[in-house]
């Protein structure tokens, strides 16, 4: 079973936060450690992300550190000689 994921539920200290393909990690903030396992729970946390590899070319996923997707359109340059 998954841990629960919310600021309520991290003992003093600790935040979290969310890497670009979606895996939820957490930050000993008085260590300045991280770990893929809930300080309270031990168990690691699915946030529902998968990694896309679907998205037309410019396009990115980002997730917010709650863990929300959003994407990012990056303009293109094209190069002169």
């Amino acid at each position: 079973m998954a841990a629960p994921l919310g600021r309520d539920t991290l003992p003093d200290h600790w935040s979290y936060g969310v890497c670009r393909d979606g895996r939820v990690f957490f930050i000993n903030d008085k260590t300045q450690s991280t770990t893929w396992l809930h300080p309270r729970t031990g168990e690691p946390v699915n946030s529902g992300h998968m990694i896309r590899s679907d998205l037309p070319r410019g396009w990115e996923e980002g997730f917010s550190d709650e863990g929300a997707s959003y994407f990012i359109k990056w303009a293109l340059r094209e190069q002169t000689q």
